[in-house]
């Protein structure tokens, strides 16, 4: 197990540098000047323009730049915003509010996509079983964006039940709206995924042999349509929750929170390569170790895998 997780470990590197490479260079190849940006329509003296450039590495070719930003990462320095503000003050400000929106969507899915989805497994070709499919559907068809501005209309506008947009310090309900918009889609996914397993385990011969020895349909189901339906939806779950992190721009947008999307998305306006860069990163490492987290539970639960 050691030598898988070894292995594992080693192939995060590339991933994480070439992730930040293709981001830098996204950003370096957009239009305009990120300094004269800075000053809007105000005339700006080239002499103060080529300091600031000169300040920021901007004078620097592409490759060069890249690799001060890697040299001064490595020492988590990741550089200093336009507004002189240092950048990983700016993330630690955003990403507490981020992690409580995740979390919170995390939560929803998993807890309704189970639910939901068991109920329309083990009652498949039920009318409500036909009502779960058509909107687990519908949740996957429509875009995000859609959804928030639906929600906002009927819970926010017309009904008043939940706060229309969030702010810079939300608490729990301001959250809660966001949160199951971000965990619509995938909750889904999971309301799919988990009809379709227990559906097909119900029918298998180990289930049929428990109910012949006289075990209820209650323990039938927990100790063993659901201890082996649910693997490849924990399996799911965990690689969720990071990308639920990188997939929080748009809601966040919607409902104006200022979180770690909020952040990006007002960085790229303002061609600041070494936040976003920093931003992708810090993303990037909590995908993979999501996943490497996945990868350790399925390594001691297979022997194939932990002696592989």
């Amino acid at each position: 197990m050691g030598k898988y997780l070894l292995r594992r470990i080693l192939q995060m590197i590339p991933v994480v540098l070439g992730t930040t490479l293709l981001v830098y260079a996204l950003v370096f190849a957009l239009p305009g000047d990120p300094v004269k940006a800075m000053f809007g329509d105000k005339p700006i003296n080239e002499a103060v323009a080529a300091q600031i450039r000169a300040e920021y590495n901007l004078d620097k070719p592409f490759i060069v730049q890249y690799l001060l930003f890697l040299k001064n990462a490595l020492s988590l320095d990741f550089g200093q915003t336009f507004a002189g503000q240092p950048v990983i003050d700016e993330i630690a400000r955003a990403f507490p509010v981020t992690i409580r929106l995740a979390v919170m969507a995390f939560c929803f899915e998993a807890i309704f996509g189970v639910v939901f989805g068991v109920i329309s497994g083990l009652k498949k070709g039920k009318w409500y079983d036909s009502v779960i499919l058509i909107v687990s559907l519908l949740l996957i068809s429509v875009p995000t964006f859609v959804t928030g501005f639906v929600g906002q209309y009927v819970f926010g506008v017309k009904l008043r039940w939940l706060p229309v947009t969030a702010g810079s310090n939300p608490g729990f309900f301001d959250l809660l709206m966001p949160a199951m918009v971000l965990g619509s889609v995938s909750m889904a996914y999971i309301i799919r995924l988990a009809r379709s397993e227990v559906s097909s385990n119900v029918s298998l011969d180990y289930v049929r042999t428990a109910r012949a020895k006289g075990m209820t349909n209650s323990s039938v189901t927990f100790r063993h349509i659901l201890r082996n339906s649910l693997i490849p939806v924990i399996t799911y779950l965990g690689q969720d929750l990071g990308a639920l992190m990188g997939g929080a721009m748009i809601t966040e947008q919607i409902f104006n929170i200022h979180g770690i999307g909020f952040l990006t998305y007002q960085s790229i306006l303002k061609g600041e390569a070494n936040m976003v860069v920093s931003i992708v990163t810090l993303l990037t490492l909590v995908f993979v170790v999501c996943n490497l987290l996945v990868d350790m539970l399925y390594a001691a639960l297979d022997p194939r895998i932990r002696y592989a």
